[in-house]
């Protein structure tokens, strides 16, 4: 009797046209190969997973796909807490730290906003980003099925929503990260951590109204841009609310 997969919640919709529906896929095994690359042999990235079972039985990446055997694949759970080990994913991460592709710049930008470390350059290719993985230890997010298969990512995530504000509610969402977001902590243009500066450091910087209405201010000591609570970062105080609520 060949082996049987069924997908669960919206994976039925990643996987490759051939494979989509709601209905198991009944298949013989013909080849070694583990259920990780079964699973993606069907278009799913392995980071779309959340939960593997053979026959009722949790498993891991690693499990040799036989016949005769019946397999759960399930999606991430919200809230995905990164910092806990799983069988899936027994290495962890201290905390959510996120690596976003090219093609997803205005989320990179709204992560930042929400006070989320956040790296993302738009010349990046898919081969230095996956350098800046293994080093830095983050979350791809991706519009990129084809890159989020690929063995260097372990903690990664299919970006579902096309819209930015859609997209920054879906990431805050799958982490549990909207108690933790704040604005002006870090700088949208670089992801600096902002420091506090005297407003004397900086006059010489300073439109005349600015020095007229405001006396606080932050810097990017990267960038060296400077930030102050002005109409722009109340409209980004509106922006994060409507993406929260």
């Amino acid at each position: 009797m060949p082996a049987t997969y069924l997908f669960h919640g919206d994976l039925v919709h990643l996987r490759r046209r051939r494979w989509r529906g709601p209905q198991p896929i009944v298949l013989a095994v013909t080849r070694r190969a583990s259920i990780k690359d079964q699973v993606e042999a069907f278009g799913l990235p392995h980071t779309e997973v959340g939960r593997l079972c053979c026959n009722g039985r949790d498993i891991d990446f690693s499990h040799l796909v036989r016949d005769h055997q019946g397999f759960d694949i399930l999606p991430m759970t919200p809230p995905w807490d990164v910092s806990r080990p799983t069988l899936l994913r027994p290495d962890r991460l201290v905390r959510p730290a996120f690596l976003v592709d090219p093609t997803l710049g205005r989320l990179a930008r709204a992560l930042r906003m929400a006070g989320l470390n956040t790296l993302y350059r738009p010349e990046w290719p898919a081969a230095d980003l996956l350098k800046r993985l293994g080093r830095s230890r983050r979350v791809l997010l991706s519009r990129n099925l084809d890159l989020l298969k690929r063995g260097e990512v372990v903690f990664g995530r299919y970006v579902r929503s096309e819209e930015p504000a859609a997209q920054l509610r879906e990431v805050l969402s799958l982490f549990g990260l909207r108690e933790l977001s704040h604005p002006l902590v870090r700088c949208l243009a670089c992801n600096g951590q902002l420091k506090p500066v005297a407003k004397e450091a900086i006059l010489h910087r300073l439109e005349p109204l600015t020095v007229r209405y405001y006396d606080t201010f932050h810097r990017c000591p990267r960038c060296e841009r400077i930030y102050w609570a002005g109409s722009h970062v109340a409209r980004m105080q509106t922006s994060l609310k409507n993406a929260l609520d």
